[in-house]
């Protein structure tokens, strides 16, 4: 019995939702096609006479036509060339472009920059040993500013004009035995042979290994005198290798992140010796030895290095790097922005003036700053992506970034994080002022909400009772509470106070997890006292 025909509605029904574009082409012919597309330039046909016949170049087919998933919308619309990109570029963490001038001095910190070289001239001058200690809270410039007086003050090659402006002194060759070396020219027009290099101790295995680290960061092949295999476990071992080369060299070693040397905060005995041992030969008279010390840790000197007995005059000269302020903020963003003419129209300078007031505080780190603009660009590509498809057009109407797309990113970055994760980031005067307020709302069940002075007047008292610390002053206060909303462990609001006048004044309340908070803070002996 023979099989009945095909029902011809069938292929009927088929071709016509092929030609409506609802059926694909099986996914084999899809790519011979776009191989066919890709690659006629340089496909020819061949016939048995060997005649060269070219292959007409066929129309590409667009990627959104042959997949269902189309690409983002910012790579479709904004390239690398656009405005948004490149001002995005601008705002990266990087400091290649964050100095201001050819001297390498970054923005608002001229007076951290001239004393970091005074101390590098004076002691290269006298061919004197001794080691600096640069430290504040994360975000301030600390390695941003030491990196770049060494790209700007320290050169591998006499230039010119150092050989116009010192032709009575005499400029030594350098020395084939060593690595990382430069020239240093000093305030009197002298040049000086130096040889500097930067450890990250983050990087080490232990901090036993920072002697060999040094000493091969020095050591070159070509050093005949010095076998470059040469096990270096002591301090005595590195003091050899100096003094080998001195008084002709200055050594300079900048150790970045130097109280992660200390691990968890509670250094061992040996740990604490070899820091000890790494300030006390920055003071030997044998050798020219300069070191640079880097840590977020204000406490450093008073935690360990005095408890060995130190000499005052042995300790390490100290430079500190503030947090930087709301208007500090803002003039650095405006000078990286300066150095693109377009990206002056990206922002508005308020929603720039508002995320600086934000990320300001005490903490005062400047790279938030630049992750929140950069977060805002992104959501205004959006926008404009949006509004170019309701309008149903290809021409690119530029949208700036104002507060309100500021403010998208700090709910964004309040919403997302917990209770927990955010309390580990807090400093202790942040911790100590969050706990005030607590241990306030926990006492006054019926005012949960209350005016930023009357929190400070109960922070002050809260802290007098425990003899803890010395209570900030009010403006502290204030910008702490700040960079407390700033992470969303406050809300900060307009309100009326109790009583005739109806005063309208900010206020504050906390908005926490109290599980979290109480299991957070609870692990540090000193906020015990405050809960």
């Amino acid at each position: 019995m023979s099989s009945p025909p095909s029902t011809p509605h069938k292929q009927i029904k088929r071709d016509s939702a092929s030609a409506n574009g609802l059926l694909t082409p099986p996914i084999s012919a899809l790519k011979k096609r776009r191989l066919f597309a890709e690659d006629t330039s340089s496909l020819s046909l061949e016939s048995p006479t060997k005649k060269r016949v070219q292959v007409p170049q066929l129309p590409i087919t667009p990627r959104k036509e042959l997949n269902s998933v189309a690409p983002s919308p910012q790579k479709l619309v904004f390239g690398k060339d656009s405005v948004y990109s490149k001002t995005k570029a601008l705002l990266q963490r990087s400091a290649g472009i964050f100095a201001e001038e050819e001297s390498g001095c970054l923005p608002t910190r001229r007076a951290q920059y001239d004393d970091i070289v005074k101390f590098i001239d004076s002691n290269v001058s006298a061919h004197t040993s001794s080691s600096l200690y640069i430290t504040g809270p994360p975000g301030t410039g600390k390695t941003a500013q030491v990196d770049s007086v060494i790209k700007n003050c320290f050169l591998p090659v006499v230039l010119p004009s150092f050989k116009n402006k010192c032709k009575e002194f005499k400029v030594n060759r350098l020395n084939p035995s060593l690595k990382n070396q430069s020239y240093f020219q000093l305030s009197n027009g002298r040049v000086e042979n130096v040889a500097i290099t930067t450890i990250n101790c983050i990087a080490l295995s232990h901090p036993s290994v920072i002697f060999h680290k040094i000493f091969d960061s020095f050591c070159s092949n070509a050093n005949t005198n010095l076998d470059h295999n040469t096990s270096v476990k002591t301090v005595a071992d590195l003091q050899e290798f100096m003094e080998t080369h001195s008084p002709q060299t200055t050594f300079i070693v900048v150790l970045d992140e130097l109280d992660k040397l200390l691990g968890g905060g509670t250094a061992d005995t040996q740990v604490t010796k070899i820091i000890f041992e790494l300030f006390l030969l920055a003071r030997l008279p044998t050798v020219n030895f300069l070191m640079i010390g880097i840590a977020n840790s204000l406490d450093l000197k008073e935690r360990f290095l005095t408890r060995l007995n130190l000499r005052q005059d042995l300790l390490p000269k100290t430079i500190l790097f503030d947090p930087y302020s709301a208007e500090e903020m803002f003039q650095i963003v405006m000078h990286r922005l300066s150095l693109l003419d377009e990206a002056k129209s990206v922002f508005n300078p308020i929603a720039i003036k508002f995320a600086a007031k934000k990320c300001s505080g005490n903490t005062g780190d400047v790279r938030k700053v630049f992750d929140v603009l950069r977060s805002s660009i992104e959501i205004v590509e959006l926008e404009s992506v949006k509004k170019m498809k309701m309008e149903q057009t290809e021409q690119f109407q530029p949208i700036r970034v104002g507060m309100p797309h500021v403010a998208k990113v700090f709910a964004q970055i309040t919403s997302s994080a917990s209770t927990k994760s955010i309390i580990n980031k807090l400093n202790l005067q942040q911790k100590i002022i969050l706990c005030t307020l607590v241990h306030r709302e926990n006492t006054d069940v019926f005012q949960s909400y209350c005016s930023i002075d009357d929190a400070y007047d109960y922070y002050c008292k809260f802290v007098a009772k425990r003899d803890a610390l010395k209570p900030l002053k009010r403006n502290e206060f204030y910008e702490i509470s700040n960079a407390l909303e700033t992470c969303g462990v406050v809300t900060v609001s307009q309100g009326k106070v109790p009583g005739k006048t109806k005063q309208v004044v900010k206020m504050i309340k906390t908005n926490i997890d109290e599980k979290e908070f109480e299991e957070e803070v609870g692990k540090m002996e000193i906020l015990k006292r405050f809960l």
